[in-house]
């Protein structure tokens, strides 16, 4: 499948109206600095406005995501096949997006951290050596939230403007499978297995073997 490229984020009011999603896989909302989102769905065909899914969103996040990002700046691995940007912010993002609302009460989430790296063609390796270490943070912080998959996304470096990649790749692991990643004796690539087993290749779905954003 070929990778999306996607246009820089603004901060302005963002509407999106009427996405075609599965109603028992909530549409995750796009986070953007200070702004609002507004998302009606469209399920089996039949138009049904589930009301508005509204997030206030800080340019800096969420306390949590920021306590991940502060925790792996200039402490993820640096393997030669998925090498970090040169320059760049690591992570270069961190953002947490409310997806649904857990029959409790409390929201679901699925937090985000993008690494930025220096190839348009990363090794697998490389990638979950970067996603492991991310996904192990991303658990500690967030074991006790509701929590539908942690994503460690990947600006590739194909032609980008201020150095943000224009194409963005992922992987997304599930919290089950994140808190394997406590035990010594499971490294990254029982993690990359598991998850590769475990993808069932729809995208929107966790957990995600390499999968767009």
């Amino acid at each position: 499948m070929s990778p999306i490229i996607y246009p820089p984020l603004d901060a302005s009011l963002s509407i999106v109206a009427f996405a075609a999603v599965s109603p028992a896989d909530p549409v995750a909302l796009p986070l953007t600095a200070g702004g609002l989102v507004v998302a009606g769905v469209v399920g089996g065909g039949t138009l049904a406005f589930l009301g508005a899914v509204v997030a206030y969103v800080l340019q800096s996040g969420d306390d949590r995501v920021d306590r991940v990002a502060e925790a792996l700046d200039d402490d993820l691995p640096a393997p030669t096949d998925a090498p970090v940007r040169e320059g760049a912010d690591v992570p270069s993002a961190a953002d947490l997006h409310e997806v649904a609302e857990h029959e409790d009460g409390d929201p679901v989430y699925v937090p985000v951290i993008r690494v930025p790296l220096g190839t348009a063609d990363p090794g697998t390796d490389g990638v979950y050596r970067h996603a492991a270490r991310a996904a192990a943070a991303l658990h500690d912080e967030f074991e006790d939230a509701h929590v539908r998959g942690y994503d460690v996304e990947f600006g590739l470096d194909d032609g980008s403007l201020g150095g943000v990649g224009r194409t963005v790749k992922r992987v997304a692991v599930t919290p089950e499978i994140a808190e394997r990643l406590r035990d010594r004796d499971y490294d990254h690539r029982d993690l990359r297995s598991d998850v590769a087993d475990a993808d069932d290749g729809d995208p929107g779905v966790p957990p995600v073997d390499w999968g767009t954003r």
